[in-house]
């Protein structure tokens, strides 16, 4: 059985392909180039994908994902995107054979762990467990979603103006407030630029305080809270207050972390809900559990996502 890395595969249609029998995506030929281009996770080699006559008939795609320890240390662990089987040669064990090659090529590297994101619900779940693969919290009693309809009332919507300055201000209140904390909380200079630029966002739907910032991303009816950060509730309450008076007839934050936040909704009556499909799975690839190396709780938001 031949893998192949993404750089070498037969045609780049192929990749297209497949996205759209897994995902229903329109990945076009230059999607990857787009992606490692504004992910500096990404710059490594995309994927690796295995053959079956003319069709690719699976693939895997791996990212270099740096972590902070427990210890304080910043090491690579192995990210895991674009795990697919297509429907032709879906349960004939492709996946399982790419995911041990990935994991074996990773583990050679020095990598210690290996992370993905996937739902619950998805065929592709109950092979992740086999495999090793073990459920970080996502959403629970300590990090719950919450979500609100409003009115939308007669009052104008007011804009909201943010400048590249602000950005900046923006990434330092994130190193400074998620500084000790172990898991994702580590980010290349220029994220959020370039995190914009990757989903072709304005940077308005960024809201930025002298105290903190709130990540959003517009929808037809609503908007949704992607990362939400203050240094305190006063902070919290002028940006949502902001948020709010763009004229957003619904409001989702996909991932409280902050109890004083989840306070703050509680009294504006949003509705918490404290389960979810979506899962954030890791698999130790060296002799050391992510509890040992990461403590109880490993920190990420929905920004941190691939």
């Amino acid at each position: 059985m031949t893998i192949v890395p993404s750089s070498e595969l037969r045609n780049p249609h192929d990749f297209f392909e497949l996205a759209e029998a897994c995902f229903n995506e329109i990945a076009q030929p230059e999607h990857a180039a787009e992606i490692q281009r504004w992910d500096a996770r990404r710059k490594g080699e995309f994927g690796f994908g295995i053959y079956r006559g003319r069709t690719l008939a699976a693939f895997v795609g791996v990212m270099d994902l740096p972590v902070r320890t427990r210890s304080g240390s910043i090491e690579t662990a192995l990210g895991l995107h674009h795990v697919a089987t297509h429907p032709a040669f879906a349960r004939r064990g492709l996946a399982s054979e790419l995911l041990g090659f990935v994991h074996d090529r990773a583990a050679r590297a020095g990598r210690r762990f290996s992370f993905l994101f996937t739902n619950k619900n998805w065929v592709a779940y109950p092979l992740y467990r086999r495999l090793g693969y073990e459920d970080l919290a996502v959403i629970g009693r300590d990090s719950p979603r919450t979500e609100r309809i409003f009115d939308p009332g007669r009052k104008r919507p007011k804009k909201n103006h943010t400048s590249v300055t602000d950005l900046a201000h923006a990434e330092a209140l994130f190193a400074e407030l998620t500084a000790g904390r172990t898991g994702m909380s580590v980010r290349e200079p220029g994220w959020l630029t370039a995190r914009l630029r990757q989903y072709k966002q304005r940077r308005t739907e960024v809201f930025v305080d002298r105290d903190g910032y709130a990540v959003t991303e517009p929808d037809s009816f609503g908007r949704w809270i992607r990362e939400f950060f203050a240094r305190d509730r006063a902070a919290y309450e002028r940006l949502l207050d902001r948020i709010v008076a763009t004229g957003c007839k619904g409001l989702v934050d996909c991932y409280v972390l902050d109890p004083v936040l989840a306070g703050i909704y509680r009294e504006r009556g949003f509705r918490f809900r404290y389960h979810a499909y979506h899962a954030l799975m890791a698999k130790p690839l060296a002799g050391i559990s992510v509890r040992q190396a990461f403590g109880p709780r490993f920190f990420w938001t929905v920004v941190d996502q691939f």
